[in-house]
């Protein structure tokens, strides 16, 4: 996964990959993708990742409690946000489908993890 966001590929890009060769080689992974997590991109990037992280956990809040959320240390513009409940991740897929959700006065991308 590190090796993929290294060459240049989103981590949803590397997840997929990694799982659709695993898939393909018959390997069994450890666990599922989980359904309650989300991809956030387009952050401001940062080598602050304890005020990053902050700002991701403040711009998250609203849709859920969260169970954990961490940003790209190698100042990639991208994050994750673990939620405790997958309705959660639906409530802030709903919301952006209809308007924005801004981390830092930013308009960002988000998706699920789900394939």
């Amino acid at each position: 996964m590190v090796y993929t966001v290294r060459q240049g590929l989103y981590p949803s890009d590397g997840t997929s990959i990694i799982h659709s060769c695993a898939a393909m080689l018959g390997l069994q992974l450890e666990n599922d993708l989980p359904n309650n997590v989300l991809l956030v991109t387009g952050l401001l990037k940062t080598k602050d990742t304890t005020q990053g992280r902050k700002y991701l956990i403040e711009a998250f809040e609203p849709f859920g409690d969260i169970e954990s959320a961490a940003i790209a240390s190698s100042n990639k513009g991208f994050g994750f946000v673990r939620f405790v409940h997958p309705r959660s991740v639906q409530r802030a897929l709903e919301r952006f489908r209809t308007s924005e959700i801004e981390v830092q006065d930013v308009s960002v991308m988000i998706r699920g993890l789900k394939l």
